[in-house]
């Protein structure tokens, strides 16, 4: 009789076979914010100057506090004119609509003309060269960044004197949208109460949230907001709009 042919002992294990396309569950969405560097001075509560640099998202809501003013724009005190980049917390400053007024605080960051590769927002500033807008006939062209508002010179200076968004200016001859080609240093000031600064002989506003910084914010970006404001205990610390925006 023939024998049969014997099976192999099982040991328990199966042989691996690949059997078509092995799915496997999605990996989570990896939500990548990009961040910059503020840096701040300010008065503390003794009257005295601070400064620290923090790292924040690059968030419009945030970049609009630090970005109206280019460096070397001439910002009036009560001393003269004085370069942005030069002042102080404690300054003087000769408003146009509230008399003189201390320095509370001075934000500043850098805007890089390659920072779209690294997600960030794409740089600009906007050149103002006529004299309709209020410059004084010996200044220089001012410079301002994406966040400046402005009261062009046509208009009264009063509290019912509309702020206008620089873009929205914008028509190539007067006010000149450009491209910074190196690295650019920005500022935006924080004085007592909301004021207009005289900018290059440009009514320009100082540093104000808006009404209502919390509805965009959750409640962990808020707080990291209010920390770039150590010179106010809460957003009420920045006392109402004097001026309306247009935008």
């Amino acid at each position: 009789m023939k024998a049969l042919p014997q099976t192999p002992p099982t040991t328990g294990q199966q042989a691996w076979t690949v059997k078509g396309h092995i799915s496997r569950p999605p990996r989570p969405a990896v939500n990548t914010v990009v961040t910059r560097r503020y840096d701040i001075r300010w008065l503390d509560a003794t009257g005295a100057a601070a400064s620290k640099s923090a790292v924040a998202p690059a968030l419009p809501i945030f970049e609009q506090a630090f970005s109206a003013f280019a460096q070397g724009t001439l910002i009036q005190t009560t001393e003269g004119y004085v370069a942005v980049e030069d002042l102080q917390p404690g300054d003087r400053l000769a408003t146009a609509d509230s008399g003189n007024r201390r320095l509370a605080w001075i934000g500043s960051m850098t805007l890089f003309p390659q920072g779209e590769a690294i997600g960030l927002p794409r740089a600009c500033l906007y050149r103002i060269s006529d004299g309709s807008f209020g410059l004084d006939p010996c200044a220089p062209d001012l410079l301002l960044g994406p966040s400046a508002r402005i009261l062009p010179g046509l208009f009264a200076v009063d509290s019912s004197s509309p702020l206008h968004d620089i873009g929205e200016l914008t028509d190539n001859e007067s006010v000149i949208r450009i491209r910074p080609v190196s690295p650019v240093r920005v500022f935006h000031l924080g004085l007592e109460r909301h004021c207009l600064l005289r900018a290059n002989g440009v009514l320009a506003e100082s540093f104000h949230p808006g009404a209502a910084p919390r509805i965009h914010l959750s409640r962990e970006m808020f707080l990291l907001y209010m920390s770039l404001f150590p010179h106010v205990e809460d957003i009420s610390g920045f006392g109402p709009l004097h001026h309306p925006r247009r935008s």
